[in-house]
């Protein structure tokens, strides 16, 4: 039972600490363990870095491309050779230190690439050639209609 807006929330590290609790819910046990394993991954993290070198709240950089959150569909293939083509990428860079390939990444430098083409070429472009190629196709297959006796006709 969660606490109300007037009672003070109950401070379960601290009760566990100093033995004041008798019994602990599963729940309260997850958090407590939860907790633990961000504690002891933040000391080790910051274990391994120079306090000079440690980066603060305050300083840290404000991306110089801000992003939006967009939603788009894409087939299943799609999302599939997307998948392919990020581990391919990280598979390639072995070696290295470990790259941040994003599919988001992937994406964003793909539309980049096409639509820089776009522009320098316009219809002659690839992109501009296969988005008239399959908005053909799906008008030329909407051509297709039915008579009210049902009987397709073209």
């Amino acid at each position: 039972m969660a606490p109300s807006r007037d009672e003070e929330p109950m401070d379960i590290m601290g009760a566990l600490l100093k033995g004041e609790v008798s019994k602990v819910t599963t729940e309260e046990n997850d958090i407590v363990e939860r907790l633990a394993f961000y504690l002891r991954r933040l000391e080790h993290r910051n274990a391994n870095i120079a306090p000079e070198e440690r980066p603060s709240a305050r300083t840290r950089p404000k991306d110089a491309r801000p992003k939006k959150k967009v939603t788009y569909y894409l087939t299943k293939l799609i999302i599939h050779h997307l998948e392919d083509a990020q581990q391919g990428l990280l598979k390639a860079s072995e070696g290295e230190p470990k790259p941040r390939i994003s599919k988001s990444m992937i994406v964003e430098t793909a539309l980049r690439m096409a639509l820089q083409e776009l522009d320098a070429k316009g219809p002659k472009s690839r992109l501009f050639r296969r988005v008239h190629e399959i908005c053909h196709k799906t008008t030329k297959s909407h051509r297709v209609s039915k008579t009210p006796s049902g009987e397709e006709v073209q």
